[in-house]
Parts: structure tokens; C-alpha cells; sequence
């Protein structure tokens, strides 16, 4: 084997992790309309992905290459995914409805630093308690194990916000 042919494919192989990585993260960037970053990124994207291309393309016939374009557009795509959930902020709203429970849920939740929202509705068997919480994406599993633990039968939605302004969040909160 030679020490060229491997680095070569080595070489693409981290052009196509780079590549997918930053296509995940600039998707993220398109939901959110956050404009200039995604049109930063997708320049470098295109850039490695022709850089990735080209060496594969011109020797179409050295399975190693191949092997490592595929092999790197799959890794880069799941840690594109693992870079995402890290290290970019999302937030989602997370909204409960209990018909007997809602307010001990809304005391759970703030007993675990959450902001916590409670409000009244009229649903189909009478009139039911709600409570909206917007948390970072990484406290959701957090919220709805406080849910669980005051109400297991209470109806759970959760939307991811595009923007947020203003309001009670833990990490804003002075540690006492």
C-alpha cells in the first residue's frame, strides 16, 4: 500500500467530516434566519466540497478515496449533529396540561429554578390547568421528569422557538 494513496484518502476523508459538519450547523443557521453565518458557511462548505470532489473524480477507480468520501460525508453528518446539540443554544417551549395537578406541576418546576408559566382552559371534559415553560433544549429531559413525577398522565407539547426576548431563565440567574 502506498503512503500517498492513504493520506490522500485520509485527506478527503477530513474534507468531507469538515463539509458535513458545517452543513449540519449552517441548516440550523437557515431555520433560525440567521443570514450572514449561513452564507459564510456555505461558502467554506462548497469550497471543501469541491476540494472532496475533485480528488475523488479524477481517480474514480481507487476504492480508498471512495471509501473515504462516504465514509466522512456519514461521520460528519453525525458529529455535525453532536456539534449542534452541544454547543448551539435552542430553546424550546414546553407546555403542560393537567386537569387536576397543573399548579403542583408549576411549583415542581419552579422549585427546580424554572420559570414557569400556569393558565386556565376550557378542554373537552371541563376546564383544565396549563402550564408553559421555556427552557435551553439540553433541560427539557429535566422538565419532563419533574412533569412525570407530579402528573404521569399529563399531556405534553414541546415546539423549539426561533427567537427569544427577555424573560426568567436559570442560567441568567446569580448563583446563591
Amino acid at each position: 500500500m502506498d503512503i500517498d494513496v492513504l493520506l490522500g484518502a485520509g485527506g478527503i476523508f477530513l474534507l468531507r467530516v469538515v463539509g458535513n459538519m458545517l452543513t449540519t450547523v449552517r441548516m440550523v443557521m437557515i431555520v433560525r434566519g440567521q443570514k450572514l453565518p449561513s452564507f459564510l458557511l456555505a461558502n467554506a462548505e462548497a469550497l471543501i466540497f469541491a476540494l472532496a470532489l475533485a480528488s475523488v473524480v479524477t481517480n474514480l477507480g481507487n476504492i480508498w478515496n471512495l471509501t473515504a468520501y462516504c465514509l466522512g460525508y456519514a461521520i460528519g453528518g453525525y458529529l455535525g449533529l453532536e456539534l449542534e446539540g452541544r454547543f448551539i443554544q435552542r430553546f424550546v417551549s414546553v407546555h403542560i396540561i393537567s386537569p387536576r395537578l397543573s399548579h403542583d406541576i408549576a411549583v415542581a418546576i419552579r422549585g427546580a429554578g424554572f420559570g414557569a408559566t400556569e393558565g386556565w382552559g376550557q378542554g373537552a371534559e371541563g376546564w383544565v390547568g396549563s402550564v408553559t415553560v421555556v427552557v435551553g433544549h439540553q433541560e427539557v429531559k429535566n422538565v419532563l421528569k419533574i412533569v412525570q413525577s407530579v402528573d404521569p398522565q399529563a399531556f405534553v407539547t414541546m415546539e423549539e422557538l426561533r427567537k427569544i426576548s427577555r424573560g426568567y431563565f436559570r442560567f441568567a440567574r446569580p448563583e446563591r
